[in-house]
């Protein structure tokens, strides 16, 4: 969840002390102060800022009782029990928020069509996309004949090298925030069309036309492109596909570990590109994701899928024996019978071709590898490997 909108909420503590709201008045009970609307706002970010949502949740829902109509405190409410898993009590915020003020804020629409799916989605998601682009417009009336879009274009994903100062100073221009914000929204809205809304009689041209304009408002973001991708798969439109999702991946493929899009999205993206059977760049995306995180089974056990693919059996092997060691490790925690099924069946057939594989083949392949097992204090594939392995198996 994202953390409270400070500058907001400043804004709307100094509209209450202009019009002399009562809520900033104080009692006194026990000898203890009692505080304010805005002080308890202002304790509710605090404890948010440091990730304490349950002691926030507590502030904001006292500063809302002395300032009922506080239409950002309610969302920053239904947020926080989004964060906690409260989604039923969360809408009620989302819905008393709209009904309070519906024009102030597109967040609200945006979140509560999260919660909700199907037309009702749809409706808070366009709605949300109205008050955004009211807000961009009046945004960019105010710059009159100076404006430039050019130089309001959201920017790529930041790579090594790439100046700090220009991102930061993009995090400050409401132009690019609100464009970003527009390309999300517009992507929930394909989203729902590639999903719940696919047998919408028009599902392919409103998809395909919130897309486009999803890119228009931020050509640099990758999610528009994979998505474009999605939607032509379904239509069996695979080459159109594949050039939609390589320009999404060009988009993060050197950026920093710490910008690129999320770990489950670039999952999902080699997914598409073994779908597509573009192996090899699956591979490279798979190979960056074990880097990062080495200890998920469906992981290794997709990364040997690919291997497999590309008839590279020892790699294939590798991956497959790590991910039947990791399903053995989590066992007792409940086990994947499934994948430990896909494994275990495909390790099989590997090792067959492992078989077939002449001992230079099998001292190449090692040899290649000794550097990066050395630096990850890893191990070649040996012969007590595939006994450990054939033992248990043979147990099975």
């Amino acid at each position: 969840m994202s953390k409270p909108n400070k500058a907001k909420l400043q804004q709307q503590q100094k509209k209450g002390k202009k019009s002399g709201n009562t809520t900033t008045t104080t009692t006194t009970t026990n000898a203890k102060k009692e505080l304010t609307s805005e002080e308890y706002i202002q304790q509710g970010e605090k404890y948010a800022s440091q990730y304490h949502f349950d002691k926030a949740l507590i502030s904001f829902e006292n500063a809302l009782k002395l300032d009922e109509t506080n239409t950002l405190v309610m969302d920053i409410i239904g947020e926080i029990l989004v964060e906690n898993g409260d989604l039923e009590k969360a809408k009620t915020y989302f819905f008393k928020s709209i009904q309070t003020d519906p024009e102030d804020s597109a967040s609200k629409y945006m979140n509560l069509g999260q919660l909700v799916g199907g037309d009702d989605a749809l409706k808070c998601y366009r709605k949300g996309i109205e008050l955004m682009e009211r807000d961009l417009n009046k945004i960019i009336k105010e710059f009159g004949s100076k404006y430039n879009d050019l130089e309001h274009i959201p920017r790529p994903l930041k790579s090594t090298g790439d100046d700090d100062e220009i991102y930061e100073s993009d995090e400050d221009d409401p132009i690019i925030i609100l464009k970003q914000q527009l390309c999300s929204a517009l992507c929930s809205i394909s989203e729902l069309y590639l999903t719940d809304q696919c047998f919408d009689d028009d599902a392919e041209e409103q998809c395909e036309i919130s897309l486009k304009k999803a890119i228009a408002y931020s050509p640099n973001s990758p999610e528009p492109y994979s998505l474009m991708a999605s939607m032509k798969i379904s239509q069996v439109k695979n080459q159109e596909a594949v050039e939609y999702l390589n320009k999404s991946y060009q988009l993060w493929e050197n950026s920093d570990v710490d910008d690129r899009p999320e770990f489950d999205y670039r999952f999902n993206i080699s997914l598409l590109f073994i779908e597509l059977k573009e192996d090899r760049t699956a591979v490279d995306i798979l190979e960056q994701l074990v880097n990062e995180q080495d200890n998920i089974a469906e992981l290794w056990y997709t990364l040997g899928v690919v291997y497999n693919n590309l008839q590279e059996p020892l790699s294939a092997q590798e991956c497959l024996i790590t991910a039947k060691e990791l399903l053995k490790i989590a066992a007792p925690q409940g086990r994947d019978e499934e994948l430990e099924q896909l494994t275990n069946t495909l390790l099989k057939k590997v090792k067959i071709d492992v078989s077939k594989l002449s001992p230079e083949e099998i001292e190449a392949f090692n040899n290649e590898n000794d550097d990066d097992n050395n630096n990850n204090n890893g191990e070649t594939v040996e012969e007590e490997d595939l006994e450990e392995i054939e033992g248990e198996e043979m147990d099975e």
